[in-house]
């Protein structure tokens, strides 16, 4: 199986701008994501799909691929099947593509990696994607950490940025179950990750589908797959991966990215 990851980095971001030239422990937060995606085992190529001349300028600089892509593309989704789309244009050929996030510097390289091993080992799933436990209850009421609940074969059936499943008191209904809930029970809730695998016909058709309401109350474009009927995988992994959104997710990615031993 050959496997294209694209890194969709776009420069400009209302809530951080030139965030994928942020400097990231002494590095430029997308080289953080490039070089995980590059030390993955599975992945053939890397490239970072972008809309800025600073951005392909640095990636080149430190020895990645770069590839401009229309500014007026609306996500990182479409930005990935663009970059498919004109290296299948140049005669390239993947059996398999990674969308992962531009702003996810603390990206481990085991977890692409099982992302690639399930769509290897399930040729007939279109789509995945990967999660990890959550190591505190509080963790589950957080809107920006997104939770997925799966079915008996690891396949999604539903993501939310509330926490999912509900857990029900024995006597009331509580909005908030932190006080009832316990390891065993939090073992069952998942944090999903920002990255995605897809076929090359599952990608081109996703991208041709209009946006649901569903992912648009809930701001996940991933709902959009679910509700048009295509199975998204779910890989497990050990590896938080946090995202960055604003400046002040700097500080916690560095401090992950410390206690792995690969920044100071």
């Amino acid at each position: 199986m050959r496997t294209l990851a694209v890194l969709p980095s776009r420069f400009q971001a209302s809530r951080f701008p030139g965030k994928p030239l942020a400097p990231i422990a002494g590095k430029p937060m997308i080289q953080w994501v490039f070089e995980a995606a590059h030390r993955a085992e599975g992945v053939d190529r890397v490239v970072v799909a972008t809309d800025d001349d600073r951005i392909a300028t640095a990636v080149r600089g430190f020895g990645g691929e770069a590839m401009m892509t229309d500014p007026a593309l609306p996500s990182g989704t479409d930005r990935t099947a663009a970059a498919l789309k004109a290296l299948e244009a140049l005669g390239e050929a993947f059996d398999c593509v990674l969308n992962i996030q531009g702003d996810e510097p603390a990206m481990h390289p085991d977890t692409v990696a099982a992302l690639v091993a399930l769509m290897r080992d399930q040729p007939d799933l279109p789509m995945g994607t990967a999660a990890c436990a959550f190591t505190h209850a509080d963790e589950l009421f957080n809107p920006n950490a997104v939770k997925v609940v799966v079915d008996d074969q690891k396949r999604a059936l539903y993501f939310s940025r509330s926490p999912i499943p509900y857990l029900r008191n024995a006597s009331v209904f509580e909005p908030d179950f932190r006080p009832w809930i316990t390891p065993a029970q939090l073992a069952h809730f998942k944090r999903h990750l920002g990255l995605y695998a897809y076929r090359p016909t599952a990608l081109r058709a996703f991208t041709k589908l209009p946006p649901h309401p569903l992912e648009q109350m809930e701001m996940l474009e991933q709902l959009r797959a679910l509700a048009a009927g295509i199975p998204i995988g779910v890989a497990d992994t050990p590896f938080l991966s946090l995202g960055v959104d604003v400046p002040g997710d700097v500080a916690a990615v560095e401090a992950l990215l410390r206690e792995r031993g690969l920044a100071r």
